[in-house]
C-alpha cells in the first residue's frame, strides 16, 4: 500500500517538474543548459530573513505552489531611453527577443531557484545558474547538510518585478531585473530548533542578473549575480 502511494508521489513530483521546465523553457530559453559562467555574487546566509541570502531555502514539494503564488507583477514602460535602446539592440541580435515575455520567465527562474535552494535541489538550479553561481550555491547546500539543518521557504507573493538595467557587449548581453517579494523562510537543526529566519513574513528586494551570449545556440538565459537592492 505504501509503495502505491509512493509511487503516486513520483508521478505527481515528474508531472510538476515538466510543467516548470516547460514554462521555463518557453520564456528564458527553449533549451535548458549551463554553456557560460560570468560573475557572481557568493550567495549570502539567509537568517536575516533575506531570500536570496540562499543559505537555506526551502523547497520539499513548494514547487506545485509556484503556479498559485499572488503575483501583481506589471510590466515596466521602461522610461529609461538607453535601457529602451539596449533591449531593442538585443531583440535586433535576438528576434525571439520579448522584454516583456522576458520578465514573466525571470520572475519563472526566481521562484524556481528560491525553491530549488531551499530543498536542496542541485539538478533544477544546474540549468538555471550560471556555472560559478551554481557552484557557490553547491557549497552553501553541502554546508547546510553537513550541520544537519533543513529550510523552507513559502513565496507569499512576488510584488514585482521589473528590468533595471541591460548591457550588450559585442554579443554578450546582460539583463537586472529588481524583484519586490514577499515571503516566509526559516532554517532548523537536526532537533527542529529555528537557527535562521522565523515564521512571519519578510519582505525581500533584490537584483537578479540574468546572461546570454547572443551568438549561442542555446536561447537559455542563466542567472549570474544576485544583491540586494539599494
Amino acid at each position: 500500500m505504501d509503495n502505491g502511494f509512493q509511487f503516486l508521489d513520483i508521478i505527481l513530483l515528474a508531472a510538476v517538474a515538466g510543467f516548470i521546465f516547460l514554462r521555463l523553457r518557453s520564456v528564458l530559453g527553449r533549451r535548458m543548459g549551463h554553456e557560460q559562467s560570468p560573475r557572481e555574487e557568493k550567495p549570502r546566509r539567509p537568517a536575516e530573513g533575506h531570500k536570496a541570502d540562499f543559505g537555506d531555502k526551502p523547497s520539499e514539494d513548494n514547487v506545485v505552489l509556484l503556479g498559485d503564488k499572488t503575483r501583481t507583477t506589471e510590466p515596466s514602460s521602461f522610461s529609461d531611453a538607453s535601457l529602451m535602446r539596449t533591449l531593442n539592440d538585443i531583440q535586433r541580435h535576438d528576434k525571439s527577443f520579448n522584454h516583456r515575455t522576458f520578465v514573466e520567465g525571470a520572475q519563472a527562474a526566481y521562484e524556481a531557484i528560491v525553491v530549488a535552494f531551499a530543498r536542496g535541489d542541485r539538478d533544477t538550479l544546474k540549468v538555471l545558474l550560471s556555472e560559478t553561481v551554481f557552484e557557490n550555491f553547491e557549497n552553501s547546500i553541502t554546508q547546510r547538510e553537513d550541520r544537519n539543518e533543513t529550510m523552507s521557504t513559502d513565496i507569499v507573493a512576488v510584488h514585482s518585478a521589473e528590468i533595471t538595467d541591460a548591457t550588450l557587449e559585442g554579443k554578450e548581453a546582460e539583463i537586472t531585473v529588481q524583484f519586490e517579494a514577499e515571503m516566509i523562510s526559516m532554517t532548523k537543526d537536526e532537533e527542529g530548533v529555528v537557527v535562521a529566519g522565523d515564521p512571519q513574513p519578510h519582505k525581500v528586494n533584490e537584483l537578479w542578473t540574468f546572461a546570454r551570449n547572443l551568438r549561442s545556440s542555446n536561447p537559455n538565459w542563466l542567472l549570474i549575480t544576485t544583491r540586494r537592492a539599494d
